[in-house]
């Protein structure tokens, strides 16, 4: 059964909703896991709240604003940085954090006087410093402190600060997701358009979902310097407060991180006309991609392509050192939501590494629909995964390597297991080309540190050690010693013969394009059933053209069964390959996966024409923002068709147009006619 009940979830059976294991010919219409739900209780869950998910994630990475939190001191403690946002001017969002620090007393009798102190002291103590971000919490949302009035005073009384009200106190959702929606959706209504940016160039964008971990931001910085694009605003990476209010004045939206910050993308789609991008920053290929795309959208390919020669020259052979090191090792990647399946295809394809597991602490059904379209078989996916199932899958893939936080990677070295922190990075930035390198040299040092296995060996000599008594600490009798030696040799001969299973298992994928295929096929048979009704609906006419002339009826009679024949023939050859089409676009094309139904179709419709364009040779037309950003997913997309697909070469431009417009019918019968994506039919971002 693809949905997993593990066994130590046995006496909370719910978690089977939670837990799937994919196998072969699957898809997300028939299993998805659960997520973006309440935690069941018995569960010990590893999400965040809503209120760190606005200011630890999102407001806490500006860089020129103060950040105030109403409520109690350990809500600002708690999310005081410990990630590793760097920013250029000091790093000043990391070293301070300010409180208006309540006590019993003030939640007994109200604490909006104690906050207009703290926030007039704060701007006092930061002459320099005039925005600021005022965060409700649990303890005063409880209580019903109105926060929005006494920001009016504060701006009435000082004249020249703005402030921002983020109202999403722990418990509002079930996880930090709800802080990044209601951040989002607040900024987008309160500030978006209040603020005029500079522009000093023809091409702008908006960078959208990228934190600067590590200096991620600065790696973009570069590459779009050096093709000419003005970055408006960083939502939040190294931004500042100004800039994010000028965000209507970009021409596209280049969105990373679709979980935290899709939602504002969404809305200046709707309100301005801006079209979103969304690219995969981490992964040496899909580097490439982005800046492609990109490129294609500005119309200034030339410039994306020597950026890319530029940096592929330099760190192209380091990457290759990796990856002869890494093919065929196995990871674990549990992380918040997007990282999932931005490295999922990245780490697999680049590397050649195999992702066994999976979990997300805060992913929606839309983040598990990505992943599992990009996953392999065999692969667990986990909603909101905890200690206890962590230990049972360790078991069960036996990783070489886990990419997780800092809590989940504590429990893992226990166990003698490597892990990268994949939240704040050990030595970043990974993204970029530079940063596909240091993320494989950081996997690569985890894995073959000589301290994991010096870890499992108890290296005393076996004399005069004293005994056990029960507490751990007795010697390590012969026995023992010999069974770790011998599971140490196991381990060895488990990843040696990993290594040679890709070559393997690359040559079963095409099984899978091949019973894909008889599904699509049924329509075409029906298709051919429907000549004996028009044979039957003339029986007239027969005699008269017997008469007439009798010697014709055999040769037609002859021709019209292989007509029949070559027709069906043909349908079945053009279903074949929008089934392959169509996996490649599930594997590694995000413009299918927005968070609405109408908003994806409208994308796959969009891209697919331009791409049938493109590849037909017809004139392509660019009269909006929109259409302009289809094409350039749409030329990425056919430039990939042409590669991989020899076929497509030799095709008339009639049959390529009915290959696209039959993997039109079969992405929207996954992703939005038969998808089991609850949230695709919200109203609401």
């Amino acid at each position: 059964m693809p949905m997993k009940l593990f066994k130590c979830d046995e006496t909370i059976p719910e978690r089977e909703k939670h837990i799937y294991i994919k196998e072969k010919g699957e898809d997300t219409t028939q299993f998805l896991p659960s997520a973006h739900v309440e935690t069941i209780p018995g569960s010990l869950s590893e999400r965040g709240c809503s209120y760190c998910g606005a200011k630890l994630v999102i407001g806490g990475v500006l860089k020129d604003t103060i950040q105030l939190i109403h409520g109690p001191v350990g809500c600002a403690y708690d999310t005081w940085h410990t990630k590793r946002y760097p920013s250029d001017n000091g790093n000043f969002q990391l070293k301070y954090v300010w409180s208006s620090d309540m006590k019993e007393q003030h939640v007994v009798f109200g604490g909006e006087k104690l906050l207009k102190k703290a926030m007039l002291e704060a701007f006092a103590e930061f002459p320099d410093i005039k925005r600021m971000m005022v965060y409700t919490t649990c303890s005063t949302a409880l209580i019903g402190d109105d926060i929005k009035p006494v920001v009016k005073e504060v701006e009435k009384e000082l004249g020249d600060v703005d402030i921002f009200t983020v109202e999403c106190p722990g418990f509002a959702g079930v996880s930090q997701s709800k802080g990044h929606h209601v951040f989002n959706m607040g900024w987008m209504t309160d500030k978006v358009g209040t603020y005029e940016p500079e522009i000093t160039s023809p091409y702008t964008i908006n960078v959208i979902g990228d934190y600067n971990i590590q200096g991620d931001t600065f790696v973009l910085e570069r590459y779009m310097e050096k093709m000419g694009v003005q970055i408006i605003a960083h939502f939040t990476g190294n931004g500042t407060y100004d800039s994010l209010r000028g965000m209507h004045r970009a021409q596209l939206n280049v969105t990373n991180c679709a979980r935290s910050a899709g939602y504002i993308a969404n809305e200046l789609k709707k309100k301005y006309g801006i079209p979103r991008i969304d690219v995969d920053t981490w992964g040496f290929d899909y580097a490439k991609e982005g800046l492609r795309k990109i490129g294609a959208f500005f119309g200034i390919e030339d410039r994306a392509e020597a950026v890319i020669a530029e940096e592929v020259a330099k760190y192209e052979s380091k990457l290759a050192w990796y990856k002869e090191r890494l093919t065929g090792k196995k990871v674990c990647i549990w992380t918040g939501g997007p990282r999932l399946w931005h490295w999922t295809k990245a780490l697999e394809d680049d590397l050649g590494m195999k992702v066994v597991a999976m979990s997300s602490k805060f992913g929606h059904q839309e983040d598990f629909e990505k992943v599992i379209a990009r996953g392999e078989e065999g692969t667990i996916y986990i909603d909101d995964g905890n200690e206890l199932e962590f230990f049972e899958v360790l078991e069960m893939v036996k990783p070489d390597l886990v990419l997780t936080g800092p809590r989940v990677g504590a429990l893992v070295k226990k166990l003698h297991l490597p892990y990268v922190n994949g939240h704040g990075y050990h030595n970043g930035p990974y993204m970029g080309f530079e940063g596909a390198v240091n993320m494989a040299r950081d996997m690569y040092n985890a894995i073959y540190s000589p301290l994991m296995k010096l870890a499992k060996d108890d290296i005393r000599g076996e004399q005069n050690l004293p005994s056990t008594n029960g507490n751990g600490n007795g010697k390590a009798t012969k026995e023992v010693s010999e069974q770790v030696v011998s599971l140490v040799q196991q381990q060895v001969k488990e990843a040696t013969s990993q290594v040679k299973q890709p070559a393997k298992e690359a040559v079963q994928v095409q099984p899978q394009a091949k019973e894909v295929a008889p599904q699509v096929q049924k329509p075409a048979k029906e298709a051919v059933q429907v000549q004996p009704q028009a044979k039957a609906a003339a029986p007239q006419v027969q005699p008269q053209a017997k008469e007439v002339a009798p010697q014709v009826q055999p040769q037609a009679k002859e021709v019209a069964p292989q007509v029949q024949v070559q027709a069906k023939e043909i349908a079945s050859y053009i279903q074949e390959r929008a089934a392959e089409v169509t996996k490649l676009i599930q594997e590694r094309c995000l413009w299918q996966f927005h968070s609405r139904a109408w908003d994806r179709e409208e994308n796959i419709n969009g891209v697919l024409n331009k791409t049938a364009q493109i590849l037909t040779g017809e004139k392509v037309v660019l009269e909006t923002l929109i259409d302009r950003g289809f094409y350039a997913d749409a030329k990425i997309l056919a430039a990939d068709l042409e590669i991989r697909f020899a076929w497509l070469n030799s095709m008339e431009n009639s049959q390529k147009k009915a290959v696209l417009e039959a993997v039109k019918g079969m992405l929207i019968d996954i992703v939005v006619t038969k998808s089991k994506n609850g949230e695709l039919h919200y109203s609401l971002y």
